[in-house]
């Protein structure tokens, strides 16, 4: 493969840059072998992850010119074509339970951009008229390109480049756009359908370390694009992949005047007004009375409100909110804009959890609430000074919020997600639909109206009438609605609902295999002849399988209500154990060791 004059610029500005990398981590105290080889392997977020915790140790200078070689040595490599950088073979486009993720420079380059958009377009003009009713809420290829997309992002790098490089592609192709800029994912699933666009495309990996980029898509109803989409899709962008050629691929300089030049093209929409109006109409949310109730509590009933958005891409609608709310009432931690999250971990958990919680502690308000988001809003953990609150245990106060205020309707949550939910909603004569992983899933009970809640294991929920994706915003709002109806601790009220309803002690772990995720599907497959009345053995237990459910990796249901999941990850070589009894938490984690000693005995074929 002969290279182009503009490629042969481009690797030799990588290696001056990385001439001037060398001492900059010299100096750093960071030329250590593994840099050395990380360098040696192109692999410069691995260089990153070195140097992101040394902010604030090392002289900062030094480390910002480090850490500026890097990300301009990480930019050229995202905008060229991968073969030329040595990417080959070019990772494949995987949409899993969130849109397709990949390793910035690698799994994310403006070519997979290019390919993504391409297969995009042409699938929306092979659609027949129904078609294009169903998914983009258009009678023709004329009014989805009037209606148009809104494009956003999070954080993280070069996500700004993505945004407006879409913005060209879809612009040359006769789509109007609009950009929303820095957006939480929810955001923009909202407020799509209330605009009437066709729909909407969010750079975000979502809870991902920031090595990784991703694309959400969703169409007119804002929900997450269904497989009926995402799969052809995929396979149309993985063909463009394979078919591209190194030598047509622009140069680097010429994609970044392009661009550069892009932003003064597009049209820039405020979505976060649109999402707040939306919030004061909606028949549970009530902003303005919520709000106004909020301002009027005595000083013995004041509320803090502890809201951690990551420094991801719902930073602006928590500022929207405090302006309503006040500072006293709204505190927003890490709102600055790092693409390195202050180098923590971006999902949110028990101790992601801790710097909010801590600020509810210092607080003298009577009613308390605390929040943390991932990087792109979708999920939110919340809790209060009793602990946090995993949305398999939150999600039963909100049913029983709604429930007390008369909303109709059933729920619906996924198959490893915990039974103290569909146990309080069955007390309570409503039904329960369990799916497969991915709120994707979700879309027809919300659409119908059936479900009246939405909610998974990862915290991720949604109500009727709000959006057909998951909301993290929309978790801490809840939250504070039922702190203020209650006028109790929402670990007290928790603890109510498992005194009525019993306790589910529910456990989950991810580990790495050493094939791929292709790979540790097909395997997983063995399990397939476990049928209801045989045993599944191993860490000392032995236990009889009720039911199996194999819509998502393999559930099984045992004869004494306990029940085990292994499930294989949509886009990484891991491996997803979730088990639960009523017993206690030792006899959960002994059959979540079970299930994890039987998937490693499968994956490795020992």
């Amino acid at each position: 493969m002969s290279a182009s004059p503009s490629a042969f610029r481009q690797q030799a500005r990588i290696v001056a840059l990385e001439a001037v990398l060398r001492p900059q981590l010299d100096a750093l105290g960071l030329a250590r072998q593994a840099v050395q080889s990380a360098l040696e392997g192109a692999d410069y977020f691995s260089v990153l992850e070195h140097l992101i915790p040394q902010r604030g140790r090392a002289p900062a200078e030094a480390l910002k010119q480090a850490i500026a070689s890097l990300e301009e040595l990480l930019r050229i490599k995202t905008f060229a074509h991968p073969a030329l950088t040595g990417g080959l073979p070019l990772v494949p486009v995987v949409f899993g339970t969130g849109g397709h993720r990949g390793e910035i420079g690698r799994g994310l380059t403006l070519v997979h951009i290019h390919a993504i958009i391409q297969a995009l377009l042409a699938q929306i003009a092979g659609l027949d008229a129904a078609g294009l009713r169903q998914h983009f809420n258009s009678d023709d290829l004329a009014e989805v390109k009037r209606k148009g997309f809104v494009i956003g992002h999070d954080n993280r790098l070069f996500n700004p480049d993505f945004a407006l490089y879409t913005a060209h592609l879809l612009q040359a192709a006769g789509y109007r756009v609009w950009y929303a800029g820095r957006v939480a994912t929810p955001e923009l699933s909202r407020v799509g359908p209330i605009e009437g666009w066709a729909g909407a495309l969010n750079f975000t990996p979502s809870h991902n370390p920031f090595r990784y980029g991703g694309i959400k898509f969703n169409p007119a109803d804002g929900g997450l694009a269904g497989n009926d989409l995402t799969d052809p899709l995929a396979e149309e962008a993985n063909r463009l992949l394979a078919a591209s050629q190194p030598a047509a691929w622009p140069a680097y300089v010429e994609l970044d005047r392009l661009v550069s030049a892009q932003g003064a093209r597009t049209e820039t929409v405020d979505v976060h007004e649109i999402y707040i109006e939306s919030l004061r109409r909606h028949p549970i949310v009530r902003l303005d009375e919520l709000v106004q109730t909020i301002r009027a509590l005595p000083a013995g009933e004041r509320l803090r409100w502890m809201a951690d958005p990551v420094w991801g891409g719902a930073v602006p609608i928590y500022q929207r909110l405090q302006q309503l709310l006040g500072a006293d009432v709204l505190g927003v931690l890490h709102t600055e804009d790092d693409a390195y999250f202050g180098g923590q971990t971006t999902e949110p958990n028990e101790q992601t959890l801790g710097e909010a919680l801590a600020g509810l502690k210092a607080s003298p308000a009577r009613h308390k609430v605390a929040i943390r988001n991932d990087p792109d809003g979708d999920r939110g953990l919340v809790g209060d000074e009793g602990g946090a609150i995993k949305m398999n245990r939150f999600a039963a106060l909100v049913m029983r919020y709604l429930i007390e205020r008369g909303t109709k309707g059933e729920i619906a949550t996924t198959l490893p997600t915990s039974r103290l939910g569909v146990a309080y909603a069955r007390a309570h004569r409503r039904s329960a639909r369990l799916t497969a992983v991915g709120f994707k899933n979700f879309r027809p009970y919300l659409a119908s109206g059936e479900a009246m809640l939405a909610y998974e294991e990862s915290d991720g929920m949604t109500i009727a009438g709000h959006t057909l994706d998951k909301d993290g915003v929309l978790a801490g709002l809840m939250a504070v609605r039922i702190v203020l109806h209650y006028r109790r601790p929402l670990n007290d009220l928790l603890a109510e609902i498992e005194n009525e309803v019993g306790h589910y002690h529910w456990r989950q772990e991810n580990f790495p295999v050493e094939v791929s995720a292709a790979q540790v599907r097909e395997r997983l497959t063995q399990l397939a002849h476990v049928q209801p009345g045989s045993h599944l053995e191993g860490e000392g237990l032995r236990l009889k399988v009720k039911a199996v459910d194999a819509r998502d990796g393999y559930h099984f249901e045992f004869e004494d209500g306990s029940w085990l999941m292994m499930r294989p990850s949509g886009t990484e070589p891991k491996v997803r154990v979730y088990a639960e009894t009523c017993e206690g938490p030792e006899a959960t984690q002994r059959l979540c060791a079970m299930g994890k000693a039987l998937a490693l005995r499968i994956v490795r074929g020992a």
